[in-house]
């Protein structure tokens, strides 16, 4: 008995062993997770659910997307929940996991086919774009990463409705102009306002970011999504949000380009053969027409006519002119109107501009723990232009770093960077030293050196050819090339050096005070120290005039210093109960900027060429600087869903601004939006061709304080009082210039916009509509005042400016096997209306960068446009001439007598039967597109990517003052080869279009006319890169993660009828004189080949 008992006993002792082994025995899951063509997903976020006890494991994979839970309990379902940003999150639920198992499971995620899902940045938060209820224009850092870019305004170009990025200047690291929704003020800045990493920053040039570091850039378009910025959201904002460090191990990402810039268009000029003959007829047309103006006169006296023939030689021509020395040819131009060969022929243009290089490399790190994550990097760019002697250096740097200890939140956001450039004069008149200018007016019968190597000023002293017998010749003027200089030696001697040191930055802390309550304050800076340093040698003339001494040598030194703090404390409160959710932010933001900066400039006087320092020189002038702003705000905002399909935002800023007039300090700018995504109500649920489909609405309030800092206050001036009668001294003081305006404020823009969103088929098409309209009022203007104050004009806010239109999106994206293709387009159509111009309405009138070059500025119209007489065609016979009305003699008119075969026939604009070129002008054009749009596609296929991106304007109009010189046939300096169209007889017309060649611009030809204003509509591709990235079992072996190498094209092509060098041109800024070519830096075509190396 006690036998069994024991055998019993041990039986079951074994039994309880065994069982209790099997079921405390522990199981593992191991496993990969790979996109949808098989590739690991580095960075991928596992997440493993006990069902039975609810606990959570988390993990990442691996650097070949391969992860590992050790330990679990047996017997149990999980869920097995895998994410990764950008694609779509998968989760295998009540997986089993039997006892002893080692599980392996192989997860494939594909990618989001819907950017519904991303997260928009937003002014102080962020919202998921499907509750976006404003107009917001967004692009992410994959649109940056397939092709070079080195300023990130250019990845903005063509890629969102509503917002027109221009590069008006090919000059290295210019910045680029960005307008929004049109143009809404007259005389402040319409440049939206910069927001980099929430911190608002000085001025509006971003070219010092390295384009690898940004994550996103956002515009809020629409007044709603603007006004928390308040007084400086008229003219939108650009919000530049940089990469963060994530959560794993480290990535490091290497990017290199090497590219060869040119010149993306060649003017077509003339030779030196062509010139020569164009030369011949201007002197011939001058000399007839002089005789005949003699011989009238001597008629009318009773007086014999002057024999002339048009052979006359130079002296004679002189003698019987009356010593006209724009009758005489010069003598250069008869080897070439004889044929000869072998003589010289420059092509200006090939001397001055050069294939140059471009290059960027840039190194990045980023990671992180659950406490700490961390992205830094570092950059070199390095471009030269592809003028001689121009270029631009960036050295860039950024730490970014995150982190949590218990209820805080932290983080340091950090970029600086120096910047070194190299100028040259490139932009205005050949008389202003313009180089491009001079390039295309400069003769091509003379050489760049001379024959001892020195730079050649010969057309600077151009003889006169057979009348240097003659006394006084030297002085002769009228037969050169008037004040043009040899561009390559412009280019090469001249130095216009400039260095940019610049930090941007903040901190901040965040603590959750309460559970859906946290509070956070951030400190944010922008400094910038700059200098420039010029100097222009004696050897270079002073002035062209003939036999007019080198000049003394003069120089320049300017530094500017500026700093710009930022301290914003808010407090935010986020918070679910049931279906509605609310979210509720309250903050205070005070920023100061400070502004100084000293210029000195020597102007005579130095030792040598060789020291360029002032102190080589006699100082001729010298000044400093100094101004300061301040802007106190308080923000509140409330966003509210319900259901997740009812939305509403409303929010209002109040800012306080040292710019305005005491009377008005504060200003208030709220606004409201709603949205309803129907795609989420019963009656759309079941309709599976709509996959989201969302009403928006919106309306808001915004300023515009881009004036003047001191504009409402009263200014003085250093003033010479001169005491003493005879014997009299001037005594330096001080006088009033500027009239004060206490009643000085902020111009408003008032804007409703309501919009659609919608996509199909699940997400694989999208389209957003919106129409929008917005009135800016108090516009701030200059008006005259009673003369009695002592003033002249005084500021005032009196205009009112509409700007109304249309913006739409539309994108694909879709996979067919193993082809992965997406395409995006945009739409924008803008009508710019000025409604109202204060008392009286009186119109407004610019001039331009050359005599009658007028802007006007009228109500019922757009904002600047072009006020000139209109050319009907040239008179092609003295018939038509005689048959026309009458024209006057005065200040530039010409009568009928002076008027002859050849010249332009104007329109008599009035009809009262005589041309006055004072008055007979009209509204001939703008510098504003009736619309806008662009176009970009992608394509990939094992491994080999295509993307595509293209952007035109329509409608808008370009005056081409250039064409006042170098097309102008007066033959005293080169011409475009379109030239050759002129009108030379009543049996050789010409284009008809042409006027006749004449030293002396006769019949007011040389006039601004309809004649210089040309179409500027253009489709650009923008850019082209094809990329191959390697296969995975290849780079491996070399421990990389991913290589990937690209060939790219910018600006390969452009289809234009401009006959300029860019159609995207303007030489000024301002919204009155806009859209001019006064001679510009032309813009580059690029090809380049580049590497991006994930580790």
């Amino acid at each position: 008995m006690l036998k069994k008992f024991t055998k019993n006993l041990i039986f079951c002792a074994l039994f309880i062993t065994v069982a209790a082994t099997a079921w405390a025995q522990t199981s593992e899951i191991t496993g990969i997770v790979k996109d949808e063509t098989g590739k690991p997903l580095i960075g991928s976020s596992i997440i493993l659910l006990n069902t039975k006890t609810q606990e959570k494991k988390g993990i990442m994979v691996n650097a070949d997307g391969k992860f590992l839970f050790t330990g679990l309990t047996a017997n149990v379902n999980y869920n097995i929940t895998v994410s990764f940003i950008g694609y779509t999150t998968k989760t295998i639920e009540n997986y089993l996991l039997k006892a002893g198992e080692q599980a392996t499971v192989m997860i494939q995620l594909s990618p989001e086919s819907s950017s519904l899902t991303d997260v928009v940045v937003v002014g102080y938060g962020s919202q998921k774009k499907k509750d976006v209820t404003t107009a917001i224009a967004s692009i992410k850092a994959s649109d940056l990463e397939n092709q070079p870019i080195s300023n990130a305004a250019e990845a903005m170009v063509g890629k969102m409705a509503g917002v027109q990025v221009s590069q008006g200047s090919g000059t290295p690291g210019a910045p680029l102009s960005i307008k929004v929704r049109g143009v809404g003020t007259i005389t402040a800045g319409s440049s939206p306002l910069y927001v980099i990493d929430g911190v608002p920053i000085s001025g509006d040039n971003i070219n010092t970011l390295n384009t690898n570091d940004i994550a996103s850039i956002e515009v809020l378009k629409d007044a709603s999504s603007a006004a928390i910025y308040g007084s400086r959201g008229s003219n939108g904002v650009v919000l530049i949000t940089t990469k963060q460090g994530k959560k794993g191990i480290a990535t490091i990402n290497v990017n290199s380009y090497f590219g060869l810039q040119s010149l993306a268009h060649k003017i077509d000029m003339m030779d030196a053969y062509q010139y020569s003959q164009m030369v011949l007829e201007s002197r011939n047309n001058t000399y007839s027409d002089a005789m005949d103006a003699i011989n009238r006169k001597n008629t009318a006296r009773g007086l014999p006519n002057i024999a002339y023939n048009i052979n006359d030689n130079n002296a004679q021509r002189l003698v019987n002119s009356g010593n006209n020395t724009s009758a005489v040819i010069p003598t250069e131009v008869f080897p070439y109107l004889q044929g000869q060969q072998g003589l010289t022929n420059t092509d200006w243009q090939d001397q001055i501009f050069r294939t140059a290089k471009v290059q960027s490399h840039s190194l990045s790190a980023s990671g992180g723990s659950e406490t700490l994550k961390y992205y830094g990097s570092m950059e070199y760019f390095d471009q030269d232009g592809i003028i001689l002697n121009s270029g631009f250096k960036r050295y860039s740097a950024r730490v970014n770093l995150e982190g949590t200890k218990g209820r805080f939140r932290y983080g340091v956001n950090l970029t600086p960077s120096v910047i070194k450039e190299k100028r040259v004069n490139a932009n205005g008149p050949y008389f202003a030293s313009g180089i491009v200018a001079s390039a295309l007016h400069y003769s091509p019968l003379f050489s760049v050196y001379n024959a001892d190597g020195s730079y050649s000023f010969a057309q600077n002293s151009w003889s006169p050819g057979q009348v240097t017998t003659l006394p006084n010749s030297s002085n002769v003027s009228g037969n050169g090339e008037t004040q043009a200089w040899n561009p390559v030696a412009l280019a090469m001697l001249q130095k216009d050096d400039v260095g940019s040191n610049r930090l941007i930055g903040n901190a901040f802390l965040e603590a959750s005070i309460l559970k859906n309550l946290k509070y956070k304050v951030q400190l944010g800076i922008d400094l910038v120290n700059s200098s420039e340093d010029t100097f222009r040698p004696s050897v270079i003339p002073l002035s062209n005039t003939a036999g007019n001494p080198s000049s003394d040598a003069s120089g320049s030194s300017r530094t500017i210093k500026e700093t710009n703090w930022l301290l914003e404390q808010t407090l935010n409160y986020n918070k679910t109960f049931g279906e509605h959710n609310l979210t509720a932010l309250l903050g205070w933001s005070t920023q100061k900027d400070d502004l100084s900066g000293n210029y000195a400039a020597a102007s005579r006087g130095f030792i040598s060429d060789q020291i360029e320092y002032l102190n080589a020189g006699i100082v001729t002038s010298g000044t400093s600087t100094r101004s300061q702003w301040a802007l106190a705000s308080g923000i509140a905002r409330v966003q509210y869903s319900y259901q997740g399909k009812y939305l509403f935002t409303g929010s209002v800023r109040t800012d306080g601004s040292s710019k305005f007039g005491k009377n008005n300090k504060w200003g208030y700018f709220p606004s409201a939006s709603v949205g309803w995504r129907l795609s989420e109500e019963n009656f759309l649920k079941d309709v599976k061709a709509i996959s989201d489909l969302k009403l928006r609405a919106s309306y808001g309030l915004t300023g515009n304080f881009n004036i003047p800092t001191y504009g409402s206050q009263g200014s003085m001036t250093s003033y010479g009082y001169v005491f003493g009668g005879a014997t009299s001294s001037v005594i330096n003081g001080a006088a009033t210039y500027a009239k004060p305006n206490d009643d000085l404020r902020w111009e408003k823009t008032a804007q409703l916009n309501v919009g659609l969103d919608v996509a199909f088929w699940n997400n694989q098409l999208t389209l957003s509509v919106d129409a929008y309209n917005s009135n800016t009022t108090d516009l701030l203007l200059n008006v005259p005042v009673p003369l009695s104050t002592g003033f002249a004009t005084e500021l005032k806010n009196i205009g009112r400016v509409n700007n109304k239109g249309i913006d739409i999106n539309l994108g694909t994206e879709q996979q067919f096997g193993a082809v992965k293709w997406n395409a995006s387009g945009n739409f924008s159509k803008n009508i710019n209306k000025v409604t109202e111009l204060g008392p009286g309405n009186a119109d407004i009138i610019r001039t331009g960068s050359v005599a009658n070059a007028y802007f006007l500025t009228r109500v019922g119209e757009p904002i600047g446009s072009y006020y000139l007489p209109v050319v009907l065609g040239v008179f092609k016979n003295q018939a038509e001439v005689n048959a026309y009305p009458h024209y006057t003699d005065t200040q530039g008119n010409y009568d009928l007598n002076t008027a002859k075969p050849g010249d332009f026939k104007f329109k008599d604009v009035d009809g009262d039967g005589v041309i006055d070129l004072t008055k007979d002008r009209e509204i001939v054009g703008n510098y504003l597109p009736k619309f806008t749009y662009g176009f970009a596609t992608s394509a990939e296929y094992k491994g080999v990517d295509l993307n595509v991106s293209l952007q035109g304007v329509y409608g808008n109009k370009i005056l081409n003052l250039s064409r006042r010189y170098f097309a102008n046939k007066e033959g005293n300096m080169n011409n475009m080869i379109s030239s050759l169209n002129r009108w030379v007889s009543e049996s050789n017309p010409g284009s008809g279009q042409d006027v006749r060649a004449n030293r002396v611009a006769k019949g007011s030809n040389g006039t601004t006319s309809t004649w210089h204003v040309e179409d500027g509509s253009y489709l650009r591709i923008r850019n082209i890169a094809l990329g191959y990235t390697f296969p995975d079992a290849l780079i491996k072996k070399l421990t990389l993660t991913k290589v990937r190498l690209y060939v790219a094209m910018q600006n390969p092509f452009t289809f234009t009828k401009y006959t300029g060098y860019n159609p995207e041109v303007t030489n000024r800024s301002e919204a009155t004189t806009n859209g001019e070519d006064y001679g510009v830096y032309p813009t580059s075509k690029t090809t380049s080949i580049g590497i991006n190396i994930t580790l």
